[in-house]
């Protein structure tokens, strides 16, 4: 009996790539245009570029501060007033120390935003200047052309919130930098804005 030989199967016609949709172009958030909060000569150079950070961090501080206060105020009080004794001095100790707590937490609370909105940045063509702080305010100037490493990051509460930092090494460390609080769509393009401007300076990022 002769072994019938099996029909012919035409190959699969490969399926056509399909390319995956452009990505949308990143658009600033408008509300974050303008000189930060006291912004004047000579921590503000003059720039038309200038940003502030999102409000949304003085929120990440104001969860930060509360669970640090909590933690290091309310266990030492309340071991401290169940463990000395009823009728010693010393006892009111804890309740001077968790009214100490409590006054550092409600000043820390009302200073988040004022802190927050005293930070900004500003792009010009050689550098970029960044400023910040309440008593003791602080500019930093760094070129593009000195700019070694460009470092994007986020812990969990920032990233609860869409917020990143970015911080920018350069070949000297008094030159480093840091911008708090960015949106996390705003921190990428700025990182790769400062590798494209660093690489047209010379710096090789």
């Amino acid at each position: 009996m002769q072994s019938q030989s099996p029909e012919f199967m035409p190959p699969p016609e490969p399926r056509p790539e399909v390319a995956p949709p452009p990505a949308a172009p990143f658009v600033p958030d408008p509300a974050l245009d303008g000189e930060p909060e006291g912004a004047t000569e000579p921590f503000a150079p003059p720039s038309d570029a200038w940003r502030r950070v999102s409000p949304k961090l003085a929120t990440v501080r104001r969860i930060s501060m509360s669970i640090w206060a909590f933690i290091f105020f309310v266990p030492a009080s309340v071991a401290a007033w169940f463990v000395i004794p009823p009728g010693e001095p010393v006892r009111w100790l804890a309740v001077v120390w968790l009214a100490l707590g409590v006054a550092w937490w409600v000043w820390r609370w009302i200073r988040a935003r004022r802190y927050v909105a005293s930070y900004g940045w500003a792009r010009r063509e050689k550098d970029l200047c960044i400023v910040g702080g309440l008593w003791f305010r602080n500019l930093e100037i760094v070129p593009f052309g000195r700019m070694q490493v460009v470092k994007v990051s986020s812990g969990p509460l920032l990233r609860a919130f869409g917020l990143s930092n970015v911080e920018l090494v350069t070949a000297s460390a008094a030159t480093n930098g840091v911008i708090p609080g960015l949106p996390a769509d705003e921190a990428k393009a700025l990182r790769d804005l400062i590798i494209e401007l660093s690489d047209a300076e010379g710096s090789g990022l």
